[in-house]
């Protein structure tokens, strides 16, 4: 059997975005512009996309108090992004949740006919968030979704694959996807390119930035370290070079 493409939506991009919320504790390097996404993996008999997505509206506290200085603009919708691959939200049989923040999760209302894919430990401890994080769930938009529970990695279909990788949150996982040129990951933690590829100076003591965005840092670093020893392509979650990439390879 052939291998699956990867076909990435764009929903919305934040330009200007502050290196510390993807570069822990490096504020020297200089801003980024991010993507927010949804995956759709074609090839399988399966409709399947990775993660729920969501809107710049819900991010408005974020980039007001976090990502003080960015600026965001709305691209398309999800049925527009949808279209394009040939597909309404209605024909999703499957959504891969990477995690359940927020900004991942807000419109998984639309895929009404889906089973949604999540970590045990995530949905564990986003139905009941520590103070600390609660700002980044909103249960109300996710419960009464039809979850199909997994605890640690499991093959979804043949050729498509979660694997957990914790540590941004406490369950996140990452989608391996087998392609004609080699296994595909997207990433299961917010991050963009910079953080596999560190500035020369930086590369012998740090392979890799951890996220600035974290659960816990040395466990994200970990399954970054997991994904990077995965994957023969690595496809960070918010990377912005897939805004003008219209399949993955």
């Amino acid at each position: 059997m052939s291998g699956h493409v990867i076909r990435p939506i764009p929903l919305f991009k934040v330009e200007n975005v502050p290196p510390y919320l993807m570069t822990y504790l490096l504020g020297f390097l200089p801003p980024h512009n991010m993507g927010f996404y949804v995956w759709y993996i074609e090839g399988p008999e399966k409709k399947i996309i990775v993660d729920a997505g969501g809107t710049l509206e819900g991010l408005a506290l974020w980039l007001q108090f976090v990502a003080t200085g960015a600026s965001g603009t709305p691209i398309q919708s999800i049925e527009q992004g949808l279209s394009d691959v040939g597909v309404k939200p209605e024909d999703i049989d499957t959504v891969i949740l990477t995690h359940l923040h927020a900004d991942h999760v807000e419109l998984a209302g639309q895929f009404a006919n889906a089973k949604f894919v999540v970590q045990k430990s995530e949905l564990d401890f986003a139905l009941n968030p520590h103070p600390a994080t609660a700002a980044f769930f909103n249960k109300e938009l996710f419960n009464g979704l039809d979850f199909q529970i997994v605890d640690g990695d499991e093959e979804i279909i043949d050729g498509v694959r979660v694997m957990l990788t914790p540590g941004h949150t406490a369950g996140g996982q990452s989608v391996a996807v087998d392609t004609d040129s080699g296994k595909a990951v997207i990433t299961g933690f917010c991050c963009v390119r910079q953080n596999f590829e560190p500035p020369e100076m930086l590369k012998e003591m740090m392979p890799i930035l951890t996220p600035g965005i974290h659960l816990n840092a040395l466990q994200l670093f970990d399954s970054m370290l997991k994904v990077k020893e995965t994957a023969d392509i690595i496809v960070p979650l918010h990377e912005s070079e897939y805004l003008e990439m219209d399949r993955i390879p």
